[in-house]
This record gives C-alpha cells, sequence and structure tokens, in this order.
C-alpha cells in the first residue's frame, strides 16, 4: 500500500506543511509505504475550460494526476483560507478531474488540517469532501486536525491517533 501525501500550502512556514511532516514520520516509523508531494507540484495556472482547449492540461497537472492513480490513498494536508478550502488544493483537484485516466474515481482520500484558530481547520475539510464526492473519491470518516496549532502542538499530536488515522480503509 502506497499513500501519496500532498500539502496545500506553500508557505515556509505553513503549519500545515509541519502537519504534513508529521503525518510522514509516523508513517515511516509504522512501514507504511509512501511518496511526498511538495506543494509546490501543485504549481498550475488557475483553472480555464478556454486555456484547457488551447493547450490542454498542464503537464505539472497530468503528473499529479498520475502520482494519484497509483497511490493507493492520497493525505490532503489543505490549509484553511477565509473557512474554504486551500486555492492551490481546489486548482489541483479541478486542473486532475480533467485528465482522462479519471485519477480521483473511487480514490480513498484522508483530509487533515491545522489552523492556529479553534476549529483546526474543519471549515476547510468540510468543503473538501464536497468538492471531492463531485469528481468521484471518497474521504475517510476521521481526519486529523490540529486545532490552535504550532509547532509544538503538531509535535504532540498522538501518535496512535494518527497512525489509525493513516491506516482508514487499508486492506
Amino acid at each position: 500500500m502506497t499513500v501519496l501525501f500532498i500539502g496545500g500550502s506553500r508557505r515556509k512556514e505553513s503549519l500545515n506543511a509541519k502537519l504534513k511532516h508529521r503525518l510522514v514520520e509516523v508513517a515511516e516509523k509504522h512501514g507504511i509505504q509512501h511518496k511526498l508531494l511538495d506543494a509546490d507540484a501543485l504549481d498550475a495556472p488557475i483553472y480555464h475550460g478556454d486555456l484547457e482547449e488551447a493547450e490542454g492540461v498542464p503537464e505539472s497537472m497530468q503528473a499529479l494526476a498520475k502520482a494519484i492513480d497509483a497511490a493507493d490513498k492520497v493525505v490532503l494536508v489543505s490549509p484553511e483560507y477565509n473557512s474554504s478550502v486551500s486555492p492551490l488544493i481546489k486548482n489541483a483537484i479541478d486542473w486532475v478531474s480533467r485528465v482522462d485516466i479519471g485519477a480521483w474515481g473511487n480514490k480513498t482520500v484522508l483530509l487533515a488540517a491545522a489552523s492556529p484558530g479553534g476549529l483546526g481547520g474543519l471549515r476547510a475539510v468540510s468543503h473538501l469532501r464536497d468538492i471531492l464526492a463531485n469528481v468521484g473519491a471518497w474521504t475517510a470518516p476521521m481526519c486529523a486536525s490540529c486545532p490552535k496549532a504550532n509547532d509544538s502542538a503538531i509535535a504532540s499530536m498522538d501518535e496512535e491517533f494518527l497512525v489509525n488515522f493513516l491506516r482508514q480503509a487499508s486492506n
């Protein structure tokens, strides 16, 4: 089983990037095979149908679609922007949905978020569930949320909980 970790923030000190790396650390410790994708891999022009018609799906999004398709599960770690989804992740979902291989179809997706606020990014997670359902993905019921996030809060997230989070829908 291979888990693909995707982060939705390009900020150097992103709490969500730190959460992604904490999840990767737990995966490594517990022998969960994984691939880590840097948020820069999500770089693409804002989805536009005319652009797609003129130039096709950007190579970066075709590569992302292949990586998603090859993984058994995807972990999306998304910041919350104005109570919703990171535009970087939303744009990547939109572009990947345009690739013929149907990478999102029946894909198991685990959602994680960190936020300095009290809800820990749960509003973004809620919106991601709706968006991903629309492209045919299945989102696991448990999410890894870190409210009032900072370096120590992320580092001290319960390891047993994180392992159970990562093992959702494992065969």
